[in-house]
Parts: structure tokens; C-alpha cells; sequence
């Protein structure tokens, strides 16, 4: 049975506690937050003690999720890798690219277990555009076209206050919540080479952008445009929206899970339109994968090996997220990646 703590009880906390209820070999052993009600709360819904400290929670558990806001997860990682136990860390890692180096490294050099929230690698709506955008059938991809938005999570069901403030959230729209989709873009493109982006703040909250603009070039010529955004539409929460073309398809997705996901062919092939199960049960035949990516860790943990996606993988989002923000504080001006 693998002993799992949670330093951080909020709403993304209880959603991987819910996912590691349907989980064999995994228990919640113990809990902190700095909200108290909210502890105990959660320790009486998904089990385990409610503790004083983090040190107390990685003290009892094999596995640690950090859960808690982003300029919090550095110093929490480096006590959990100190400790030799598995760790499960919210996106993004840090605050700063620098951060996040020195956090992949340190889980590096220690050889513990370790993944990271980017959840969505996981989704079969994802999973099944990366593979169309790996297949080589209908040409290699020409441009992405990526849109997301979500109203600002300072309200609503999010209530993530902390996310106004730029010294516990390290900006804004792109870095709290397209983390996400940098991250993808990257594992449907490949390499990317160039980035130029522009923000604006239409709620004037001091150093949290709500729009943001981004325009990357991969090293295999293709470009795609995301569009990040955070409005005060309550009813549109997450939301997602992606157009892959090929010299010889156009692929759609809308609804970042479950779908439904698109495919117009070149003449003489039949349209595809793909969701729910029949969806999940082809991205399975793909890639092997679980839809719950907390079961994925799981395995990893008791298995003693690498989980996915690593801490490696997400500091290659926070790469392209640096240099987004270097080339916005330069009106636009292009950002080569080594």
C-alpha cells in the first residue's frame, strides 16, 4: 500500500484525491493546509489525519503531492526529494525558470519518482491529436491554432485569491493556466525554435496579464498561434479549442477530455468524429495510457521507476513560457530557443 500525504487540500488537491479513490494500492494517510478548515475537511472526506506541518505529512507518506500555490512548490520539493519519498507537484513547478531548473535537477540527482500536474497529456482528446499530428499519412503539420479560455479563477468555483497576487502566482494567464498548452504544443510539434508573444491587462491587477498571444515556430517549420485568455464569463470555465492542418487534413478538437475530436480528409475518405469512450478506447489502443493520470503515479511510485510526465518534460514548457514573457516585456520582438 503506498502512503500518500497532500501539503495543499484545495480544489485541485481534491480532485486527485477523488482520482486516487478509485485507485488499488493507494491511501491518503495525511493532509496539511494552512486553512485548517480546510484540512479537516478534507481529511474527513478522503481520509488520512489532518497534520501540523508539510515536514509532518512527508514524514508519514511515501508519496507527496504538492498541491499548494506556485512560489511555495521550490522549497516544498527540495523537502520531500531531502526526504528520498515520490513527488507529485502542481503545474507549474516555479514561479521562474530558474526555479524549475534547479528543481528538475534536484529530483534528477536524487533518482525519485516524480510527475507533474500537466494532466492534460493524459486526455484522450490529446492524446489522439498528438498521434494525428505524428502521422505522417496526410503530410507533416503546417499550423496549430490553439484557443483557451477560462474565467479569471480568483472567482467562481476556482477562489484561487492567491492567483492576484504575482509573488505567490509569478504572473498570470500564461503561465498559471497555458503552461498547459505551450506543454502540448510542444509534444504535437516537436522542438520549438522561435517565440514572439504580446499581453494585455484588462483587469488591472498589477503584474497578472489576462490575455496573452503567442506565436512559436517549431524546428520543423511549422507555426501555431495560441490564444490565452481570462474573462468574467462564469459560465465558460476551462475551455478548449484546437485546429491542426496538414497539406491533406484538418483536425479539430473541441472539449480538452472527452472530446469530441474531428477529422476532415483529403477526397474519397469519410469525415471522422470521435468522443467519449469510443474516443479513450482508441488513444488506449494508441499509447497504453490511463485516463487517470494519479493512477499513472501510483504505478510509477510502487514500481520504483520514472512517471509521466516528469519533471523533465515540464521544464520544457517553462522554457517557452520564459520566453514568452521576455519577448511581451519587449513589445513582441522574437525570442530565439536554443
Amino acid at each position: 500500500m503506498i502512503k500518500v500525504g497532500f501539503v495543499g487540500t484545495g480544489l485541485i488537491a481534491r480532485s486527485h484525491a477523488r482520482q486516487l479513490g478509485v485507485v488499488d494500492g493507494a491511501a491518503i494517510v495525511a493532509c496539511f493546509d494552512i486553512d485548517l478548515e480546510r484540512a479537516n475537511s478534507f481529511a474527513a472526506e478522503f481520509g488520512g489525519s489532518r497534520v501540523d506541518s508539510a515536514s509532518a505529512v512527508i514524514e508519514q507518506s511515501d508519496a507527496v503531492y504538492v498541491c499548494t500555490w506556485t512560489s511555495e512548490h521550490p522549497d516544498l520539493v527540495a523537502q520531500v526529494v531531502a526526504a528520498d519519498k515520490a513527488i507529485f507537484c502542481e503545474k507549474p513547478l516555479a514561479t521562474t525558470l530558474g526555479e524549475a531548473q534547479a528543481m528538475t535537477d534536484a529530483v534528477s540527482a536524487a533518482g525519485v519518482t516524480n510527475q507533474v500536474g500537466l494532466v492534460l497529456r493524459h486526455s484522450p482528446a490529446f492524446r489522439w491529436l498528438q498521434k494525428q499530428s505524428q502521422d505522417d499519412r496526410y503530410g507533416s503539420p503546417m499550423s496549430l491554432v490553439f484557443r483557451d479560455d477560462q474565467y479569471i479563477p480568483i472567482q467562481g468555483m476556482y477562489g484561487s485569491t492567491w492567483r492576484s497576487d504575482p509573488k505567490r502566482a509569478g504572473a498570470g494567464t500564461l503561465i498559471e493556466h497555458s503552461v498547459h498548452d505551450l506543454d502540448l504544443i510542444t509534444w504535437m510539434l516537436g522542438p520549438i525554435e522561435t517565440v514572439s508573444c504580446h499581453m494585455a491587462n484588462h483587469h488591472k491587477i498589477a503584474g497578472i496579464e489576462d490575455q496573452a498571444t503567442v506565436t512559436l515556430k517549431a524546428r520543423n517549420g511549422a507555426h501555431a498561434v495560441l490564444v490565452s485568455v481570462w474573462h468574467d464569463v462564469l459560465s465558460r470555465p476551462s475551455q478548449r479549442r484546437v485546429e491542426l492542418f496538414k497539406m491533406g487534413a484538418v483536425f479539430g478538437l473541441e472539449g480538452d477530455w472527452n472530446g469530441p475530436v474531428t477529422a476532415e480528409l483529403a477526397p474519397k475518405e469519410s469525415p471522422v468524429l470521435l468522443s467519449g469512450g469510443e474516443l479513450a478506447e482508441m488513444a488506449q489502443s494508441h499509447d497504453g495510457l490511463s485516463t487517470n493520470p494519479d493512477a499513472e503515479f501510483i504505478a510509477a511510485v510502487a514500481e520504483q521507476r520514472q512517471a509521466y510526465p516528469s519533471f523533465a518534460i515540464a521544464l520544457e514548457a517553462h522554457r517557452i513560457v520564459h520566453a514568452a514573457y521576455q519577448s511581451a516585456a519587449t513589445d513582441g520582438a522574437p525570442i530565439l530557443l536554443g
